[in-house]
Order: structure tokens, then C-alpha cells, then sequence
């Protein structure tokens, strides 16, 4: 993460797909592992996976920073483990606790699930996470929730059905058998459709 990204990162100014704000927050708060982890699940179903700033508050436009103390109880360990407990299959995170012209962030970049969509895998009925649900960025607004139209599931299947096809050339070539496809060109004809499908 270089100092740049985390600069467009805290002052964005609102939220987006990839991109959701939280004010101050304690790890040790059960509400607040809750939402941290239904915003992983969500951004590890989405190309490209996103950022999750604590320390921010009103959807992105007033960077305050995060309370010492707060700061203090959130790290890599701690959240990586947590958020696993409900993630299947096991979601990549990178946690960042940063201090940024005097004020104190903590960043959380999800990486995109590696080969099939991340599914919850059991139930925290008090914070609103519910065994079996796959989760995702909302195109209506930027939110965590539950796939509800089959245009979000046709968005998760499509990323995943590029991901099996490199990885079966991969397999391919490794096997000594030669293909002559452009496998970035897989990436960029889903890219286009995911861009376009965005402006309707």
C-alpha cells in the first residue's frame, strides 16, 4: 500500500462497490466483528475484492480518525482469524493500522475469493450473518448484503468461470500441452462487460 493509494483511500469521499467507510470502531465489540466480516465476505465475491477504512465517518465524508484505543485493538492476526470462522473457503485479507497526517486509520484490503465464490458458513443470528448466504457489494447502493437478483449471481458465476478456465490452460500447459489463447484477454472481455453492465 503506498502512501498514495491510502490518501484516495481515506478521501475518497464516499463510498463505492469496492469501497466502505466505518467510523471508530473496537475489535472488542461483537457488532463490530460482525459488520467487519459481513463487508469481507461481500468484497471477497467482487472483482478485485476492496477496502474497508475504519476511522471515517458519514459514508466517507469526514476523516476524523479512530479513538487510540480502538486502533490499538484491531490487527492482522485478530481479524484474519475471526472473519475465517464464517468464511467458506478462506478469504485473504491485509490489515494496515496506519497514522496519516496525525490521525490514526486502519485499513482492510480484501483480496478477490481464488477460485470459488465465499459462502458463510455458519450463523451469528444477534449480528445479522446467516449460514449459507453469499454476500456481495450491492450495485443499488454501497452495502454489504445477501445475493438477492440473479444478476448478482450471474456477476460471482462469471468471475469464477474465468478464474476455472486460466486455471485449467494453467493446468494445461503445465502438463506440456500447448494452447494458443490469450488468457488476458478473458479478463478484459469480462472487464468490459462488468463496466458496461455498471452504466445501465
Amino acid at each position: 500500500m503506498s502512501s498514495e493509494e491510502l490518501r484516495d483511500w481515506i478521501f475518497h469521499g464516499r463510498e463505492e462497490r469496492n469501497l466502505e467507510y466505518k467510523p471508530s470502531l473496537s475489535w472488542q465489540d461483537d457488532a463490530t466483528k460482525a459488520k467487519v466480516t459481513k463487508a469481507v465476505l461481500a468484497m471477497a465475491n467482487l472483482r478485485d475484492g476492496g477496502v474497508i477504512v475504519l476511522g471515517v465517518e458519514d459514508s466517507g465524508a469526514n476523516p476524523v480518525g479512530m479513538k487510540q484505543s480502538d486502533f490499538q485493538s484491531i490487527n492482522q492476526d485478530h481479524v484474519l482469524a475471526y472473519v475465517n470462522e464464517y468464511a467458506d473457503p478462506f478469504v485473504e485479507l491485509i490489515v494496515n493500522n496506519v497514522e496519516f497526517e496525525g490521525k490514526l486509520f486502519v485499513t482492510i484490503q480484501v483480496q478477490e475469493f481464488l477460485e470459488i465464490p465465499v459462502i458463510c458458513k455458519k450463523d451469528n443470528k444477534d449480528q445479522n450473518l446467516r449460514k449459507g448466504v453469499v454476500y456481495i457489494r450491492s450495485r443499488r447502493m454501497p452495502e454489504s448484503a445477501e445475493v438477492r437478483s440473479q444478476t448478482e449471481m450471474r456477476e460471482i458465476l462469471d468471475l469464477a468461470t474465468v478464474k476455472n478456465v486460466r486455471r485449467f490452460f494453467s493446468t494445461m500447459e503445465s502438463a506440456g500441452i500447448r494452447i494458443d489463447v490469450q488468457l488476458d484477454t478473458l479478463d478484459n472481455d469480462q472487464r468490459s462487460f462488468d463496466d458496461q453492465r455498471g452504466e445501465l
